[in-house]
């Protein structure tokens, strides 16, 4: 098609709207809690199903933990616990898999239920097709996986509940500090990264830094040790209301970042050296940029998920796989199709991660046909293998 039907379009861009470009206003937690909630009950319902079936009938008594971490306290770098350490990870895929994206619910009759798709917090999808919920704070944001084991996130903070005043990045009462969970989901490093007036948001992190989009500042290195900073590619003032580096990942000395046009026909993507941010290359893929572009492990390929419209009500979802250097493209393979279902996209790609410097694994989530309730991503998830030609 060469006209991307309106209706279809807004379907797309008004769930990009509500996930927003970065975590640093009010607005952020009163949506993420509305969510977090809506998680918990279909979380809460799937397990004690799984429940039942386990002891033939009798429900067991869960004691509320609401799946917290334990609280933060000093100091920020959390000394070696006394009781037995958390089992090191074994070898797997080289780049775990986050299951990204929020989704979205929507109740199409006055008198008839809820139904929608809603991706967890942090939850991972393993080798194995397991899935993971782990264990964050309230108001977790961004999750990026290390390889050994550890998370690395922000966790917002309205510290006034209750006052009204105005919202945005001036916003008073509000805390944003990055997190660094271990491998038994236990707080780390907790340290507050907030600047007020400043835009910020998490892109990428490695064993040493975290890597953080500020703006006025651009892309920084944030020290996880010690909570040194040094900027890596300086970029002024966002653009657009938007901070540079949208849909960003970093690997391998490189950062990529991937720009959408309101038509849907052109998912542009900037890739970087950290060292002096020249470029190495600009390629683009035809469609609507999808989250969770990441790099190889190795920095010589990019994987790309994107959509486009194949009819008036249906999106296709693809990955692509390009050349870091050239942009020449590598694989493009078709992860499945999802219709409009009363006013929301009904599936789609929910996250990317390689498996060596040549395979990716794509998660893909449908609704049922016909939709019954609201599902998590992760009742739903199958991942689809993707390997260059």
């Amino acid at each position: 098609m060469d006209a991307v039907p309106e209706d279809l379009a807004e379907l797309v861009h008004s769930a990009a709207r509500a996930t927003g470009p970065h975590p640093a206003d009010l607005a952020t937690i009163r949506r993420r809690a509305r969510a977090r909630r809506r998680r918990r009950s279909v979380t809460g319902a799937a397990v004690l199903v799984v429940l039942v079936a386990l002891t033939g009938g009798a429900v067991p008594l869960l004691a509320h933990d609401d799946h917290a971490a334990p609280p933060v306290s000093a100091p920020s770098v959390r000394p070696a616990d006394t009781g037995p350490a958390a089992p090191a990870p074994t070898d797997g895929p080289a780049q775990r898999l986050i299951l990204s994206g929020e989704g979205g619910t929507v109740r199409p009759a006055r008198n008839g239920p809820e139904i929608g798709l809603l991706a967890g917090t942090a939850d991972e999808l393993t080798a194995d097709g397991a899935v993971i919920r782990h264990r964050v704070p309230a108001g977790w944001e961004q999750t990026v996986p290390l390889s050994d084991g550890r998370l690395v996130g922000l966790k917002l903070t309205d510290l006034t509940p209750g006052v009204r005043r105005r919202d945005g990045p001036d916003v008073a009462g509000l805390s944003i500090r990055l997190l660094v969970l271990g491998p038994d989901d236990r707080v780390r490093v907790s340290r507050e990264v907030r600047v007020k007036g400043q835009a910020l948001t998490l892109v990428g992190a490695d064993a040493r830094y975290a890597y953080l989009v500020r703006d006025g500042k651009g892309l920084v290195a944030h020290e996880l040790a010690t909570g040194k900073e040094k900027i890596l590619i300086h970029v002024g003032a966002e653009v657009d209301g938007e901070l540079p580096f949208r849909g960003a990942d970093v690997a391998a000395g490189l950062v990529v970042s991937a720009t959408g046009l309101p038509d849907m026909t052109r998912c542009q993507l900037e890739i970087r050296r950290l060292a002096g941010g020249t470029g190495l290359s600009r390629p683009t893929v035809d469609g609507d940029c999808a989250p969770s572009t990441r790099l190889s492990p190795d920095g010589t390929l990019v994987a790309v998920p994107y959509r486009r419209p194949v009819a008036r009500r249906t999106l296709e979802y693809r990955v692509a796989i390009l050349d870091t250097a050239t942009g020449q493209r590598r694989a493009d393979q078709l992860i499945g199709t999802a219709d409009a279902v009363a006013g929301m996209t009904g599936g789609g790609t929910w996250g990317v991660a390689w498996v060596d410097d040549t395979t990716v694994r794509v998660v893909w989530a449908q609704l049922p046909d016909p939709p019954r309730k609201v599902y998590s991503v992760g009742e739903l998830a199958r991942a689809v293998t993707v390997s260059v030609q």
